[in-house]
């Protein structure tokens, strides 16, 4: 009987270091699908100069707010780090009580300490402003499962400046800036909004210039018009269209339109309500640039009534056109390195290990596999020494495993490259890792990876049980997916493998058709969504994986360092009940790790002998299932790779 891979079990997620909250469970509610995306909505009403509606990231052990809170002053609370008791109510500064504070992240401050101090304060909420660019993200209260009796919420860098700024330039304690917070409907009676999560995505969010030459007709590239609108207003609206908008900007350049599509939806309910919405009858492509630079799908809404929040009715997604980067998360082009929103691993965790990765389609073969980008976080130390991280590229055939069944199995992968590193004190939590793909079956030699055209590779991260990986929650690749099967697509290999994230154990229609089946993705399966009861995963936990690729082929790896200096012998193979390894190193090294894994990455045997010159020990194969493995020699100073079968 076959096995099927680690890549059909559903795990739990539990956010970590980047992100510690939690999505609360919900009841299957017809037509929402929201969860923890639409639901909350923080609104500047007063000055107008930055009225709107703002991006937030809302804290679970938090108040609701519900019923809606109004018309409410915003008060900076001077001790922006929470590092002393708060001096507002006393001496010149304005008073918190009965208004929502705003206080900045930092300074190794805890959110909950921040927080307890302003409601000591009299602070009715507590506005957290992101002390780095980017998205809100969540936030962890100390001790855990700690909660406070006021809503708290997160805003991102620029909206904080923003408020802050209109609070110093007023005169001291004028409550200039006003703010509404409620769960959807929030005072309007015509209030629609387009969920910019739930818009089509293309299949990366950062592709190679030379995958899209002469791509025409690759299902993969393809763009699709679908998303979601929510209904926050008091009344039912008609006639939705959205409309994508297609600019291009070469780099260096200026924007200029290409083309739009729209879809609609009859109408939607009051609030609390979100739909989906389909265009066209087929997917379009876009004609391939001839340089670097960016798509931007610009969405939005437009109906017959007049919108009292028309802020959310747009939406942007942008595609960036690279010279060697592919990555289904965004980029960040300043630090070179994938954005990263959170962390995360499975809720339970795994007693070795846990694999997180993304798969890609090349479409242009003959193009080297040089480098992968991630990150790794760990809430119980500032760094990640002696952890070892390795990461698999693989090659993915369906059918190969003997099961045409669009699910991966280990027997249908083929490892082609391999990254491993030994973790240092230099390598900080949450610090980018950038590791050189080397020939699995050599890795002394300096041969480069070269992937096939018309492929799909995996790109598999070997997690190690106490850490999370960062992830990129920008986009949820649900929609693309829906839409693929909405014209037609019969399997979930038609689309689940272009989202990278999440599995499903039969085809699209047979699981929609009964409302308890479970989608069970891959890693995470936490923040579910619900669509008219049937149950979906969010589809936006995608790993914050890079993989960097090259026009330069030749035979060598340039920057590589893999100084193993040594040889390795494993015997016999293959093997059954044990193997005999012998090692010799031209010079010691302080630690060696032995690391047996299986063709997805997921390590069987993990072993770490200190000062090794040379040894020969036997490892005990007792309880490994027959089949093709791989064992990792990692040393202070490089690599070595065995191919070994267990029968």
């Amino acid at each position: 009987m076959k096995t099927k891979s680690l890549l059909k079990q559903a795990f739990v997620a539990a956010l970590g270091l980047f992100s510690a909250s939690s999505a609360l469970a919900q009841n299957p509610v017809k037509e929402n699908i929201a969860g923890n995306i639409g639901g909350t909505r923080f609104v500047v009403t007063a000055p107008s100069a930055i009225a709107g509606i703002k991006k937030i990231n809302y804290a679970t052990w938090g108040a609701a707010a519900s019923p809606t809170i109004s018309g409410k002053i915003i008060e900076k609370a001077y001790d922006t780090l929470g590092a002393a008791t708060l001096l507002n109510g006393t001496g010149g500064y304005p008073t918190l009580t009965g208004k929502f504070a705003l206080i900045f992240r930092g300074a190794g401050i805890s959110f909950s300490d921040k927080v307890n101090r302003c409601i000591a304060a009299g602070a009715i909420g507590v506005i957290i402003v992101n002390n780095v660019p980017g998205d809100p993200v969540g936030m962890a209260p100390t001790p855990a499962g700690s909660t406070v009796a006021v809503p708290v919420f997160m805003i991102s860098d620029v909206d904080g400046a923003a408020i802050s700024n209109e609070i110093k330039a007023a005169p001291l304690g004028a409550g200039t800036v006003i703010m509404t917070l409620g769960t959807w409907n929030t005072g309007g009676t015509h209030d629609l909004g387009v969920l910019a999560q739930y818009q089509s995505t293309p299949h990366a969010m950062n592709i190679p210039l030379h995958q899209l030459k002469g791509s025409a007709g690759t299902l993969a590239y393809k763009h699709y018009v679908g998303g979601a609108v929510a209904n926050y207003g008091a009344a039912t609206e008609t006639g939705v269209t959205v409309t994508d908008s297609v600019f291009w900007t070469p780099t260096g350049g200026s924007a200029a339109y290409v083309t739009n599509n729209s879809y609609t939806v009859a109408s939607i309910s009051v609030a609390d309500s979100i739909r989906f919405g389909f265009g066209a009858s087929a997917p379009y492509e876009l004609a391939a640039p001839t340089t670097t630079g960016k798509y931007e799908h610009r969405y939005s809404a437009s109906y017959g009534n007049t919108d009292d929040f028309p802020q959310d009715n747009k939406a942007s997604i942008t595609q960036y056109v690279t010279d060697s980067i592919f990555c289904k998360g965004r980029y960040d082009f300043t630090n070179n390195r994938p954005m990263v929103s959170l962390g995360i691993r499975p809720g339970v965790t795994p007693p070795v290990s846990f694999v997180s990765g993304d798969l890609f389609y090349i479409k242009n073969g003959n193009y080297a596999a040089r480098k992968v980008q991630f990150s790794l976080s760990n809430d119980a130390a500032a760094t990640l020494d002696g952890f070892l991280v390795n990461v698999f590229v693989s090659k993915w055939v369906d059918g190969a495993g003997g099961d045409l069944d669009s699910l991966v199995q280990a027997g249908e992968l083929t490892p082609v490259g391999i990254c491993a590193k030994s973790l240092t004190s230099s390598d900080s939590t949450g610090k980018t890792l950038t590791l050189d793909v080397l020939d699995i079956v050599n890795p002394t030699s300096g041969k480069v990876v070269k992937l096939d055209g018309n492929s799909w590779y995996y790109i598999g991260v070997e997690v190690p049980a106490s850490l999370f990986i960062g992830i990129d929650e920008s986009n949820s690749f649900f929609t693309r997916g829906y839409a693929q099967w909405m014209l037609g697509g019969a399997k979930p290999g038609a689309f689940v493998y272009e989202t990278a994230v999440g599995l499903t154990t039969s085809d699209f229609a047979t699981f929609t058709s009964t409302a308890t089946n479970t989608l069970a993705p891959y890693p995470f399966s936490g923040n579910a969504l619900y669509i008219d009861s049937a149950f979906y995963d969010r589809f936006n936990e995608v790993p914050s994986i890079a993989l960097h690729m090259s026009k330069d082929t030749s035979t060598s790896i340039k920057n590589l360092i893999n100084t193993f200096n040594g040889t390795t012998s494993v015997y016999p193979n293959p093997a059954a009940d044990n193997i005999n390894i012998e090692l010799s190193l031209k010079e010691m090294s302080s630690k060696v790790n032995y690391r047996l894994t299986d063709l997805m990455g997921k390590t069987v045997i993990d072993l770490t002998h200190s000062n090794v010159l040379n040894e020969k020990f036997t490892m005990n194969l007792n309880g490994i299932s027959s089949g093709n493995y791989y064992l990792l020699i990692v040393t202070d100073k490089g690599l070595d790779v065995k191919k070994v079968t267990v029968k």
